[in-house]
Parts: structure tokens; C-alpha cells; sequence
């Protein structure tokens, strides 16, 4: 992962000056997490909107690619041209989770480095180690992880849910059990520090799609512009 130490530098002062507060380094990652969810808020709303606006479109998209399901190229431009229309933007979910993206490999860098206390602890687990609930054996049974992946299946069945029904919508169904693996993977003996930011942003995610995709338009109705 690529470093950039002033970034790292910065999330280590910050926690630290968090933790002189609090007294907790798993309470001020933490609160760091809901600091970052506050400054990336205008745009995961406006993703989220995006979602509602695209779930709401597929009756529309269904007749126009059975209109033109023997014209790929018209199917392109009119499923374009509708996303356009309705201030749809398919791609605009990666602009947060990029945004986010330094700061969690500062993260990563942060606790795999000195700059943190090794016995700093939160719940049963320390940070700077996997969470390690209870062993198996030699297995180390880590539950934050295990937890990632389950909210990392909701957030990926609710975006299958979201663009289901166009041609994208077999890869999404691929991802929907390829990327809680993936995140398996990833976070299994990864610092439980780096871990817990990625648990509490993703679940603070949960709670913004929930409000978000069962909540009603900015104009108080869920109608969408009239297409052909």
C-alpha cells in the first residue's frame, strides 16, 4: 500500500490527541471514523440518492433494453442518456470510498509502526494485533473481521439491488459474495485498530442507506423524469 508519511504522521497526532482525551486509543479511532464519515457525508449522499434514483429507474431501463436488445450501441446511448436526464451517476459510489482510501492506509501504517502504544487495548483486544476472541487450537478465532465481511455482504446486496435488472447486474451479483471474501481476507490478521475503523464506517454506511433508500426524494416524491 502506498505510504505517505506526513498523512500518517497527522493520524497519529490526532489520535493521540483524541486519546489524551479520552483515554481510549479504540475510542478515538472511533471517533475518528465518525469525523470522517461527517467530512465525506455531501458525498455519500449524494451516491446514496443516486442508488434510490437508479433503483427507481429500472422499469424504465427494462423496456429500453428490450426495445433495443438487438442494438448495443443505442442501448448505451438511451441508458446514458436516461442517467443523464435523471442526474444519475453509476460510478459516483468510488468518489468516497477513495476519499477515504489514504486515511485508512495512514491507518494501517500507524499501527503497524511504533508511534502507537503496543499495549494499547480497547473491549478484549489489542490494537495493534488481530482481535483474537478465543483460539481454536492454533486457529485464532477474529471477530471483527467475520463482522466486515457480513457488513460488506449487506452493502453489496444492496447495491445488486439497486442496479438489478442491467447488464452490469450479473458482474454485481459476482461481487456480491467475491468482496465480503475478499474483505475476509484482507482484514483477517490485519491490526484490530484498522480493522474497527472499517467495521464502524462501514456499519455508519448501513445506517445512511437504510434512511436514505427507504426516505422519499428531495421534492417529497419518488417519480423520476418521463422517458421514452
Amino acid at each position: 500500500m502506498f505510504k505517505i508519511q506526513a498523512l500518517v504522521d497527522f493520524v497519529v497526532h490526532v489520535l493521540k490527541a483524541i486519546n489524551g482525551v479520552v483515554g481510549n486509543y479504540g475510542i478515538a479511532i472511533i471517533i475518528v471514523t465518525f469525523l470522517m464519515r461527517i467530512i465525506v457525508f455531501p458525498l455519500t449522499l449524494k451516491q446514496e440518492k443516486s442508488m434510490k434514483k437508479m433503483r427507481d429507474l429500472q422499469p424504465e431501463l427494462e423496456k429500453i433494453k428490450e426495445k433495443h436488445k438487438d442494438n448495443p450501441q443505442e442501448l448505451q446511448r438511451r441508458t446514458a442518456e436516461i442517467y443523464k436526464e435523471n442526474g444519475v451517476n453509476p460510478l459516483g459510489g468510488c468518489l468516497p470510498l477513495l476519499i477515504q482510501m489514504p486515511i485508512f492506509v495512514a491507518l494501517y501504517y500507524a499501527f503497524i509502526g511504533d508511534a502507537i502504544p503496543a499495549d494499547a487495548k480497547f473491549l478484549w483486544f489489542t490494537l495493534k494485533q488481530p482481535d483474537r476472541l478465543f483460539m481454536l487450537g492454533k486457529f485464532a478465532f477474529n471477530l471483527l473481521p467475520i463482522l466486515n465481511v457480513g457488513v460488506t455482504f449487506i452493502q453489496q446486496k444492496i447495491m445488486t439491488s439497486a442496479t438489478s435488472g442491467q447488464e452490469t447486474n450479473q458482474q454485481m451479483q459476482s461481487m456480491l459474495y467475491m468482496m465480503p471474501l475478499m474483505m475476509l481476507f484482507i482484514f483477517y490478521n490485519m491490526p484490530s485498530g484498522v480493522t474497527l475503523y472499517y467495521l464502524v464506517s462501514g456499519a455508519l454506511s448501513l445506517v445512511q442507506q437504510y434512511f436514505i433508500l427507504k426516505g422519499r426524494s428531495d421534492d417529497g416524491k419518488d417519480s423520476i423524469k418521463g422517458t421514452e
